[in-house]
């Protein structure tokens, strides 16, 4: 009975600590410890992560020590869960665009049925305007713009073009679907096509002026994300 007594007295002792430590809060890890994140453009003025969670999965534990934009490529259901705050449900939507200030802290949990797919785009430095005036301004209303970026959101059926136009501030182009564009660029001779992938990102290192033509067969969708 003693013996009996001394077993059950260690295994409540065991399984006392494995409670204790499955609830503890797991720590905080650099984002490019994430499993599901994937560095894909780097300089020094934007750093820009790939960021796939599969239905029912979730991230580990990051910290945002930056502002940072994120651009999504599908409808989705998130949870967030936050270290200093209770969790909060999202739904994102495809081609949405939003803005966080930095730093923070959290995970998100995917509880809806599709992947979540985006790219988080870190601003680390501001490349400021540049030296050309806007001959062709854009006359499209910007989708996200703030003291830190001006986002617009391109749609083009086949056949379609852009007027020309002029960005002022460096920046991304991001395709938000796949597709075959043309683009004519002022002062250059060649029309340079393009087939891009979903996803695709191109740095654009200065202003320049130029037009977008959808030669391809289905609808292309893209943002351009200009830095201030």
């Amino acid at each position: 009975m003693k013996i009996l007594f001394v077993t059950l007295c260690v295994l409540a002792t065991i399984h006392t600590a494995a409670l204790s430590q499955s609830s503890s809060p797991q720590s905080p890890v650099e984002i490019s410890g994430e499993a599901h994140h994937h560095p894909k453009v780097e300089n020094e003025f934007v750093r820009i992560w790939d960021v796939t969670v599969p239905a029912g999965d979730a991230t580990l534990w990051h910290v945002h020590r930056n502002d940072n934009v994120v651009v999504t490529f599908a409808d989705a259901n998130l949870r967030l869960e936050s270290a200093t705050a209770a969790p909060v449900e999202a739904q994102w939507k495809f081609g949405e665009v939003r803005f966080a200030k930095a730093t923070y802290t959290h995970r998100a949990i995917n509880v809806g049925t599709t992947s979540f797919h985006n790219l988080t785009i870190e601003l680390l430095k501001s490349p400021g305007p540049q030296e050309q005036s806007p001959k062709y301004p854009i006359t499209r209303t910007p989708v996200l713009e703030n003291e830190r970026v001006r986002v617009f959101r391109v749609t083009l059926e086949p056949g379609q073009s852009t007027a020309m136009h002029t960005h002022v501030f460096a920046g991304l182009s991001i395709a938000l679907t796949s597709g075959e564009i043309e683009i004519t660029t002022e002062g250059k001779k060649r029309v340079d096509k393009l087939s891009l992938p979903l996803g695709d990102v191109r740095w654009r290192a200065g202003a320049v002026t130029h037009s977008i033509k959808n030669v391809g067969k289905t609808r292309f969708e893209a943002v351009d994300v200009e830095l201030k």
